[in-house]
């Protein structure tokens, strides 16, 4: 793959992850996803549909370059459009308008359309849609391309079931609360990231088809699992097998105590785990207004709370980066190292945006804790008051 193809595909991955991942909105996810793929293979138009599975109908939900007379040409039957994508292949059909796989052929002539590349959209291991791209010109597709776009319809069809997971579990409470008269005090808060302005483009490639792919890893498990711990130490195993340092942690700010409370590390002895808590205004204090900071020396930097501690425990240097949620630094990422070394723009927007991920993962992991204990809650006090009728 050329260097700058690289890097783009790394930057496009986590633009729409990030985008993807800190919306509460279904469709903001929908659009997203179609919009990012068209402009990453430079095509004509893009179109996203799901399955109804009563009708077996794809129903259009998103689309971008499209004319509304092609949106609007008739019903897709997903026995007769295509239907091997459904089984979980992609497909590249040259020649849209003479192949007997495509429904509407004089539609998409008249669309100008001469190849259409169709990946499904799957979640919980079944499809539930297919993401189409279109282009005016007969073209392929390179390996790495299939791979970038094949990447991101996983992570759409994930967010889907998420959201619907998420929209499920609001509706009961909304459902049950109804039944007594009471209405919901207000709709969910949309929880939003922020763009690291922090973390320059990166100018360097060696790293980014992995980095993209690392990311991607991520992003599949945070979405495909409700256990923010399992996805928190998958963060630091990646980071510290991807990074080849001795250790890494994640760490989050208790509000009452100013604490860095541990949520997940690798390679970090008990000993050190143990040696008492990091201070939020005692350790590494500037990563805490935003700021990603590179311990160059742990022997002699004044900015380490522990310095004879971290010394005895084999770390020469520290990356510590932010992990910011609702425009607030909730926390922090670090890397540790046992020889002295640099980080390049590269290594920094990747571990910023591993950051950014683990933000979501923990306001997620609140958000559904709050719901569960909400629909407990109201539960036991529904049914202690119809014990008393």
């Amino acid at each position: 793959m050329q260097q700058s193809q690289s890097i783009s595909y790394f930057k496009l991955f986590y633009e729409t992850a990030q985008t993807i991942l800190s919306s509460a909105s279904l469709q903001v996810t929908l659009d997203t996803l179609v919009e990012r793929s068209v402009a990453a293979l430079r095509v004509k138009g893009g179109s996203l549909r799901l399955l109804n599975e009563q009708t077996h109908q794809l129903e259009q939900v998103a689309s971008c370059g499209l004319s509304d007379a092609y949106l609007n040409k008739g019903v897709l039957d997903s026995d007769l459009s295509v239907p091997e994508v459904l089984s979980g292949k992609v497909i590249c059909i040259k020649n849209a308008y003479d192949d007997p796989r495509i429904q509407y052929r004089d539609e998409m002539r008249a669309e100008g359309i001469n190849t259409m590349l169709s990946l499904p959209l799957e979640a919980s291991g079944k499809s539930i849609g297919v993401l189409r791209l279109y282009s005016a010109e007969l073209r392929s597709y390179s390996a790495e391309e299939v791979e970038l776009v094949a990447a991101m319809a996983e992570l759409g069809g994930l967010a889907i079931a998420n959201a619907r997971l998420y929209e499920s579990e609001g509706i009961k409470l909304s459902s049950l609360l109804q039944d007594v008269g009471i209405e919901m005090a207000e709709e969910p808060t949309e929880v939003e990231q922020q763009v690291c302005a922090f973390a320059p483009d990166p100018d360097e490639a060696e790293h980014s088809l992995e980095y993209f792919r690392t990311l991607h890893e991520i992003t599949k498990a945070l979405l495909s699992t409700l256990d923010s711990r399992e996805v928190m130490e998958l963060i630091i195993e990646r980071v510290t097998d991807l990074m080849h340092v001795k250790a890494a942690a994640l760490r989050l700010i208790n509000e009452s105590t100013n604490e860095l409370e541990l949520l997940a590390s690798k390679g970090l002895s008990e000993r050190f785990l143990t040696k008492g808590p990091p201070h939020a205004d005692k350790s590494i204090q500037e990563t805490l207004k935003g700021v990603p900071v590179l311990i160059e020396d742990t022997a002699t930097d004044p900015r380490l709370e522990y310095p004879t501690e971290t010394v005895a425990e084999g770390i020469a240097s520290i990356l510590s980066l932010p992990i910011i949620a609702q425009r607030r630094e909730i926390g922090v990422l670090r890397i540790y190292s046992a020889q002295k070394r640099a980080y390049s723009q590269e290594d920094v927007t990747f571990l910023s945006a591993v950051a950014e991920i683990a933000g979501v993962v923990i306001m997620n992991a609140k958000l559904y804790e709050k719901i569960q204990y909400d629909l407990s809650f109201w539960n036991a006090t529904l049914g202690y008051l119809e014990d008393k009728k």
